[in-house]
């Protein structure tokens, strides 16, 4: 008995290593701006990222043509996320946000 082989492109395909390496360039890129400005910790809801990240700051992440901007994760968290202790924890579930 010969078993087939499912063809993926039938299903929902997971994400490339480019759209890991992206997200992951994405969290050193998050730790790097925020350890750089000196940003104070814990972050205790949306109001207070959104003032780290406000509403035109030009960083998100992107799928099959969808962007989502920095604003549009922040949107897209729930207030059991919080507090934010450092800036690990803000690049882990921003990137959690995205679409891949």
């Amino acid at each position: 008995m010969t078993i087939e082989k499912p063809n993926y492109s039938e299903f929902a395909q997971a994400p490339g290593g480019s759209g890991i390496k992206e997200l992951e360039m994405m969290k050193v890129t998050i730790v790097s701006q925020m350890e750089g400005a000196g940003i104070k910790f814990p972050i205790k809801n949306k109001a207070e990222l959104l003032k780290v990240f406000p509403k035109p700051t030009p960083m998100g992440c992107s799928y099959k043509g969808k962007t989502m901007t920095m604003f549009d994760l922040i949107s897209r968290l729930n207030d059991s996320d919080f507090p934010l202790k450092n800036a690990g924890d803000v690049a882990a579930i921003l990137t959690t946000r995205c679409f891949i």
